[in-house]
């Protein structure tokens, strides 16, 4: 005879490995590395959890609660649960590995995973001292030989423009994937694996690695992968300081140099572009780490179309959900206030700067065409150059809109660049 089937006060859930992390006074942050997902859970809300995982029904629990006086809708958090894919009835419990198995089916990106012992070496205490120490050696050099200080002018090029365009593509190829590689092996260190895409911050081609699972770590713990990749660049950046100087020292002060100092820029350029928080950069993961907040990108979204709602009486926006937090509004105000002037600035920049001097690199490429007396070689490499650089530019603004189209779930610290 078959068993009766469980009534929904009397069913007992399966609950999936999970993570939880305290971030603040009854913030948690609960979440699964293999599935990619992590949420924010007040304490009731892990003490349910909990509960389930001893075997405990929601009748058991709605008792348990109403002991304490405590007034929480336990049916609706178990279907969150459920909706999320946190717990299954009991009898379920196989959907847990056949998620697993969808979810990494589903990712295209490279995963990585390195050897432990190779990760803890790399980001010792020691190492990172060998690095202090390269760096002060560089610095040092710099302020020897003022031939190895930075050179502005290094981008302004008369000739082999479309060389130099592409040797420093490759060379910046190079750079985002050590920056990555930083994060990744910062992250290895602590027992997280991590995958590598390819993405874009705004209409900017960026390389992502996805550190999601450094969620399952303490607050503490998760600034060195966060800043690993900054840590990588600022030893590229000492290292190719001191490669210049041993060029220099052995007589060679042409094209091979002036390529070496514009790689030094932009590293640099690109590290100063990581302090650019309204565009979810590394920087801003710190920033969200340190102050609590699962994703200050998507609630700043959700606050100005809260404050348009307000101010329009109900014209434009959209009022905020009922479960949106509201406890840390001065942090929240002051990064919507970034991010608002960070967006209207990078449009500006798009229309007023990038915008024209693509055109002026293709009017110059017609020109040099136009010109009987001119160089046949220089217009092509001119024309050569704006074509590469306006590829760049719609492959970048193209992956930008799509991802605009596309829902970005609510919380989903990973995708440094």
């Amino acid at each position: 005879m078959p068993a009766a089937p469980h009534s929904p006060d009397d069913q007992i859930y399966f609950v999936i490995p999970l993570s939880v992390q305290r971030e603040g006074d009854d913030d948690y942050c609960v979440g699964n590395a293999q599935l990619d997902a992590f949420y924010h859970f007040p304490l009731q809300g892990v003490r349910i959890v909990e509960w389930l995982r001893e075997g405990r029904s929601p009748r058991t629990i709605k008792t348990d609660l109403s002991i304490e006086r405590i007034d929480l809708d336990v049916d609706d958090f178990i279907a969150t649960l459920r909706d999320i894919g946190f717990v299954y009835p009991d009898s379920e419990d196989g959907r847990y590995l056949e998620a697993i198995s969808a979810t990494a089916g589903s990712d295209r990106r490279i995963r990585f995973a390195i050897p432990l012992p190779i990760a803890r070496m790399i980001f010792s205490p020691a190492s990172l001292a060998i690095y202090l120490a390269i760096l002060s050696l560089a610095v040092y050099s710099a302020i020897a030989d003022p031939r190895l200080r930075l050179n502005f002018s290094a981008f302004y090029l008369e000739s082999h423009l479309t060389l130099t365009l592409v040797l420093l593509l490759v060379l910046y190829g190079i750079t985002a994937l050590m920056h990555e590689l930083g994060h990744i092996l910062a992250a290895a260190r602590l027992g997280v694996q991590s995958r590598l895409g390819l993405g874009n911050r705004m209409w900017s081609l960026v390389a992502e690695a996805d550190l999601s699972g450094i969620l399952a770590l303490p607050k503490a713990q998760r600034y060195l992968p966060l800043l690993g990749g900054m840590i990588v660049d600022l030893l590229s950046v000492s290292l190719v300081t001191l490669l210049i100087g041993w060029l220099l020292a052995r007589g060679h002060t042409g094209f091979e140099i002036q390529l070496m100092q514009a790689w030094i820029l932009q590293i640099l350029i690109s590290m100063s572009w990581q302090f650019n928080v309204f565009m979810k950069t590394d920087i801003y993961y710190v920033l969200c780490n340190y102050f609590g907040h699962p994703d200050l990108d998507r609630e700043a979204r959700i606050y100005l179309r809260d404050r348009m709602h307000a101010l329009s009486f109900g014209a434009i926006g959209e009022k905020a959900p009922d479960g949106f937090d509201r406890a840390h509004l001065g942090v929240l105000r002051a990064f919507a206030t970034i991010w608002l002037v960070g967006r209207i600035a990078s449009l500006a920049f798009l229309f007023l700067i990038l915008i024209p001097t693509l055109a002026r690199y293709f009017v110059r490429a017609r020109d040099a065409f136009a010109d009987p007396a001119g160089s046949r070689a220089f217009a092509y490499d001119a024309a050569a150059f704006a074509a590469i650089s306006a590829l760049l530019f719609m492959i970048g603004m193209t992956l930008w809109l799509r991802r605009r189209r596309s829902a970005v779930r609510p919380i989903h610290p990973g995708d440094l660049s």
